[in-house]
């Protein structure tokens, strides 16, 4: 029986709650080694990235004149969603 992927979602806004498109969203740590790939929101800020296992895993957010952001977010069951609002540089 294969794991079926569990997925991580949210938004990205900015300190104005508008949704901030175009933000990298990519794994910086997990419970398995992870492979180095990044999504970019979507012009309503959402993303979305797939985690192989449930566990912990630690997601950065990286855009241009934005300060980067960790979270820590704790994948169990159906998966997990995320709102994260990024600080100007």
């Amino acid at each position: 029986m294969s794991v079926q992927p569990k997925l991580i979602t949210g938004r990205v806004l900015d300190g104005e709650a508008k949704p901030l498109a175009e933000v990298r969203v990519f794994f910086a740590g997990g419970p398995v080694p992870l492979q180095d790939v990044a999504a970019l929101t979507g012009a309503d800020g959402r993303f979305s990235l797939a985690a192989p296992v449930p566990g912990k895993y630690r997601i950065q957010f990286a855009a241009d004149n934005f300060k980067t952001q960790t979270v820590d977010v704790d994948v169990e069951g159906h998966g997990a969603a995320q709102e994260i609002t990024l600080e100007k540089a």
